[in-house]
């Protein structure tokens, strides 16, 4: 079994045994469907991410990751419920500003969409290799530089995570507070940035001198050491995926010719 790495959690159900690419196509298809289905429908993409989840067992660590983007969601009710331009409709006055209809209608279903693409992306994450993701796009004949940017972003935040983790430790070992108030919390960043930013750059170098090392970008024909399972149901599902996005996206442009 693999080990847990970035946000990747080891299992055996049936999302983990699906194709990485399979997995890749239903995200964008998710992503398609909840900026052009109606409010409603992304409510039940919600509810089917979030049923996926349970099906999996990674409900806990889907609800406990999605929690960082609850200040983004209420801000952006906040924003749109008080300050939508246009909107007459007022629910209640709070001094300068007004709650309106309007804006809170707008706020829910933006807000709605970005919970979509946040729970999908975090299932995404979950239930697939890194590595496993990167071999199976480069064999889909993928260049390999584009293929190492996905993989460099979806290892970012995890990177960046730890690494944060390792210098407040170090920091705190040398006798540096970070509980208390919140300002002095914040006074805890100001140590943090700069061993965080350096601390990155130098990865970056070396792991650009690594690749370098290794070959990589030179055009010549490449070996796999990874193996991904392509079954032929995933093949086609893929198909029924890519069937999906279409009929989206001309529902979409319908939609949208017609409230033109």
């Amino acid at each position: 079994m693999e080990a847990a790495t970035g946000y990747f959690r080891p299992g055996s159900s049936w999302l983990h045994r699906r194709h990485p690419t399979t997995k890749l196509l239903a995200l964008v298809c998710l992503l398609v469907a909840t900026f052009v289905l109606p409010p409603l429908g992304s409510v039940v993409l919600v509810i089917a991410v979030v049923a996926g989840a349970a099906s999996a067992g990674l409900l806990v660590p889907l609800l406990r990751a999605s929690r960082v983007g609850l200040v983004l969601l209420a801000s952006i009710l906040v924003v749109n419920g008080f300050f939508y331009p246009g909107a007459r409709d007022i629910l209640f006055g709070l001094g300068p500003v007004a709650l309106t209809r309007e804006g809170l209608e707008a706020g829910l279903t933006f807000a709605v969409r970005i919970l979509v693409a946040l729970e999908a992306s975090l299932l995404f994450l979950f239930t697939t290799l890194a590595d496993d993701l990167l071999e199976a796009l480069v064999g889909r004949g993928v260049n390999p530089r584009l293929a190492y940017v996905v993989l460099a972003a979806m290892q970012l935040v995890p990177r960046l995570q730890s690494r944060a983790v390792a210098i407040l430790e170090a920091q705190q070992a040398r006798g540096l507070e970070v509980g208390g108030s919140l300002r002095r919390r914040f006074g805890t960043l100001v140590p943090l940035i700069g061993p965080l930013v350096l601390g990155t750059l130098i990865d970056v170098r070396e792991r650009t001198f690594a690749l370098e090392a290794r070959g990589f970008g030179s055009g010549l024909p490449r070996t796999a050491y990874r193996i991904v399972a392509d079954p032929a149901g995933d093949r086609l599902l893929r198909w029924l995926l890519v069937a999906t996005m279409a009929v989206l996206l001309v529902y979409g442009l319908a939609r949208a010719a017609g409230a033109a």
